[in-house]
């Protein structure tokens, strides 16, 4: 049999086909535009071999819905997360079934910022990755350059009429495209897409893109 490389990704997992725990956040206000660092990927052998990807950067929104908070980070399937509570100052995200799951735990370190580590849990195990993983929340509006030179690129497209009139679209960096990492995959774009924070007069949102040199758009999500 051959081993088993798990696509744990940060990016990746909180999609509507997979069973999303209860997430927890503790202390502050989480709504926002975030840049968080995660692993690439996780791989594990059949010989009980571990191997946890190098960090990757993605950029994420955290809103409010019915349940508190929730997740939106690019994804192949809908990039929405699991709900968020607030209380003390700890930090917990889990995503997967009994059988296999990816946790997050850490710490809030200040109003903007976070940091702990990633773990997987198979068959009960856990397996922690020693790299610590961050994240910073990144400011919305204002005049930002657009550094991507992709902020009319269809991105009206997206535009949701039940949340008001588009007040600004501010650029907020780049990131990698999820799934294209692996133990035996050549490095990933860490440029690929470019991540946009869509403020209207009732919410926000955050969509992503990547427009081919023809002026194709390859990749396009909102969330």
């Amino acid at each position: 049999m051959k081993a088993a490389a798990l696509a744990l990704l940060l990016t990746a997992l909180p999609s509507a086909a997979q069973n999303v725990e209860e997430v927890t956040v503790y202390g502050g206000n989480f709504a926002g535009f975030w840049r968080v660092s995660g692993p690439g990927y996780l791989q594990v052998t059949l010989t009980g071999g571990v191997h946890w990807g190098p960090l990757r950067e993605a950029i994420c929104r955290i809103g409010h819905d019915s349940d508190g908070y929730a997740t939106h980070c690019f994804s192949q399937g809908a990039g929405r997360g699991g709900t968020l509570a607030k209380d003390g100052a700890h930090f917990h995200l889990a995503w997967g079934s009994m059988l296999a799951r990816l946790v997050f735990d850490g710490e809030v370190t200040s109003a903007d910022t976070f940091e702990g580590h990633f773990a997987a849990k198979l068959m009960g195990i856990p397996i922690t990755n020693p790299d610590q993983s961050k994240g910073t929340r990144l400011a919305a509006g204002g005049d930002v350059p657009d550094a991507a030179g992709k902020a009319d690129a269809n991105i009206a497209a997206a535009h949701d009429t039940s949340l008001g009139a588009v007040e600004s679209i501010t650029y907020l960096g780049r990131q990698f495209r999820p799934g294209a990492d692996g133990p035996k995959a050549p490095p990933p774009d860490l440029n690929y897409l470019a991540a946009y924070a869509v403020e209207y007069a009732q919410d926000e949102r955050i969509c992503w893109l990547h427009q081919d040199d023809d002026g194709k758009l390859s990749a396009f999500q909102c969330g």
